[in-house]
């Protein structure tokens, strides 16, 4: 694809993500009459995802009708060109109430994430990375924090189709170091906050696609460290995957700084002291 083709896909993703932001907002401040579906524990979906998704879909076909679509509700397979929607990640968080949850949007075309847009649209923020040229929030350039570990925070987010073992593992590893951690329900939005600054890495054990697509490009583009998505293997296949500083991702990976079972850490060009 030529530039010119991904800034027009760009440009129609900001107003797309809004478009669906708005229409989960109106169910969020409604969420009492949304009928909820369990797909498995402590996994849920409603209407609401549905009809996000949904609106993204539709603009997407007028716009790009020869582009692909992989989404959370409604499925998808790989393409060359291919959009990955998560329509309401953090849906527990928006069924209860919480204010974290997002909209993400990214796109891949031959074999990279070309550019990625996650909104929130509690907070009207919009979290936006392009391959190469940096990440910005609401048009202003956004780079990792740096802090000493004794200030440090890290994000997590654990599903329960995924063992106990690697996440208390993790949560061993920081706490032993002085790392503080959170789990705040909604991956996007973590990768999405570490990119800016809130805080300094993420991790999520055994994650979609669409859950960490968009916040892997996000914290690489603000300088951080990634263990990739896109290594080779099936989009459709579940990972876990990191981001952030440099040494708390490797502290998260192992001194052989390479995650259990999966990919080399791709570095930043620049690492903090």
């Amino acid at each position: 694809m030529n530039e010119a083709e991904i800034d027009a896909r760009l440009a129609v993703a900001r107003a797309i993500v809004r478009e669906a932001g708005e229409v989960a907002l109106r169910h969020f401040r409604a969420r009492d009459e949304l009928a909820v579906e369990h797909k498995g524990p402590q996994d849920l979906v409603s209407r609401a995802d549905r009809e996000s998704e949904a609106s993204i879909r539709a603009r997407l076909a007028v716009a790009f009708p020869g582009d692909a679509v992989l989404g959370e509700e409604e499925g998808g397979v790989e393409a060359d060109r291919l959009w990955v929607v998560d329509p309401i990640d953090g849906t527990a968080n928006f069924l209860k109430g919480l204010p974290y949850w997002c909209v993400a949007l990214a796109f891949v075309a031959d074999g990279a994430t070309r550019f990625a847009v996650t909104y929130d649209p509690v907070h009207d923020e919009l979290f936006e990375a392009r391959k190469g040229r940096g990440a910005t929030r609401d048009g202003r350039p956004m780079r990792l924090a740096e802090r000493p570990f004794s200030s440090a925070c890290v994000g997590f987010s654990h599903n329960f189709k995924t063992p106990a073992e690697p996440y208390l593992e993790a949560m061993r590893r920081l706490l032993e170091a002085g790392v503080d951690h959170r789990r705040m329900g909604s991956a996007a939005l973590t990768f999405a906050h570490v990119a800016d600054g809130r805080l300094d890495a993420a991790i999520a054990f055994r994650t979609n696609a669409w859950d960490v697509l968009g916040g892997l490009l996000l914290v690489e583009e603000a300088g951080g460290c990634v263990t990739p998505f896109l290594d080779g293997r099936p989009l459709l296949e579940r990972r876990t995957v990191m981001a952030g500083a440099a040494d708390l991702v490797t502290l998260l990976a192992g001194t052989d700084g390479r995650v259990a079972g999966g990919p080399r850490i791709r570095e930043p060009s620049t690492t903090r002291g």
